[in-house]
């Protein structure tokens, strides 16, 4: 990032924070006109989205950061523990040669948010498979009962050629396998009548205990948190990474877990306004163009947009931002 970049950032950080100081918070609702919401609004939004997704969470962060205009206790949504199991640049080679979706936005320098979808090729793919599809058919017969005599002669061949075993055949050694993880056979000393018994060695449980953590999946964790911006009246994204070992990231491992498209542009490194710690964040100044946009989309189709499902929208549209991070909006949407 460049010195002139950092510059503007910094200006425009101080300019945004001296109109929050002075400007009124939002009370109308304007969710259907402009795709923002009031604080009220993003609380509704917030109680959905812990209630049917629980591993989101309200927290209250640090009291001497609480804003006036939200409840004490739901001053910010947190997810924690969310993994990453793979960097963005492996995705995006992956699928390099998928078509696109794009959502344009109106009166923003002709910026796009793209979000990824099936190509055509996998389309026919899957058309394939389904006619490859064969399904196995069975002869069945029929034949005639047998008369009780006959059953009654089956019965008692059968009874020849099955004998029950007598559990004296069987040998101590054939009824107790050798489990190295158990304690070994006691020893008897026949000079001086004493029991020893000998254990398994401590090397031999190291390197089980080895094996048993190699199996382990070790992956990229994030805890993802969602604040309400009052100068831009939308939902704002915070990010904070774990390497495999629970370190915390440095800001360039972050960003590549970011899109290609939004690291560095769209996605920076800040303060959290609740907990006084540097987050990456994904900067809001696109939300509220990008959720008017799908939110016309869904009344094209007939459905009407619904205020307190605010967040899974968006939620939806922010994971075209950060594709590999797999937080929980699970409730579906047709827009």
């Amino acid at each position: 990032m460049s010195m002139l970049t950092s510059l503007q950032q910094a200006v425009h950080k101080a300019y945004v924070k001296t109109v929050e100081k002075v400007s009124p918070t939002l009370q109308t609702s304007k969710f259907l006109d402009e795709g923002v919401l009031t604080p009220e609004e993003f609380v509704q939004a917030g109680d959905l989205l812990t209630h049917k997704c629980p591993t989101w969470t309200w927290e209250s962060g640090d009291p001497s950061r609480n804003v006036t205009y939200l409840p004490k206790e739901k001053q910010f949504l947190l997810t924690r523990n969310v993994p990453c199991y793979s960097r963005v640049k492996s995705l995006e080679n992956e699928t390099k040669h998928a078509k696109y979706d794009i959502l344009n936005i109106e009166g923003e320098d002709n910026e796009e948010w793209v979000a990824p979808s099936a190509s055509a090729s996998d389309v026919v793919d899957i058309q394939k498979d389904l006619a490859s599809l064969s399904v196995q058919t069975t002869t069945t017969t029929t034949t005639a009962k047998p008369s009780a005599p006959q059953q009654q002669q089956q019965d008692e061949d059968s009874d020849d050629d099955g004998e029950i075993p007598d559990l004296e055949d069987f040998q101590d050694d054939n009824l107790v396998e050798d489990d190295p993880s158990t304690l070994s056979k006691p020893t008897v000393n026949k000079s001086n009548n004493t029991t020893t018994t000998t254990t398994s060695t401590t090397s031999n449980n190291t390197s089980t205990a080895a094996a048993d953590d190699d199996n382990i999946l070790r992956t990229r964790t994030y805890d993802i948190s969602i604040t309400y911006d009052k100068y831009y009246q939308t939902p704002r994204v915070w990010l904070f990474g774990y390497d495999e070992n629970r370190r915390p990231l440095k800001p360039e491992e972050i960003f590549e877990d970011i899109s290609e498209d939004h690291a560095h542009k769209t996605v920076t490194i800040d303060s959290h306004p609740h907990l006084g710690i540097s987050f990456a964040y994904i900067h809001p100044c696109r939300h509220a163009s990008v959720m008017k946009k799908l939110i016309t989309k869904q009344c094209e189709n007939g459905k009407e947009p619904r205020v307190d499902q605010y967040l899974f929208l968006f939620l939806k549209f922010i994971s075209v931002v950060i594709p590999t991070i797999e937080y929980d909006f699970t409730l579906e949407f047709d827009t």
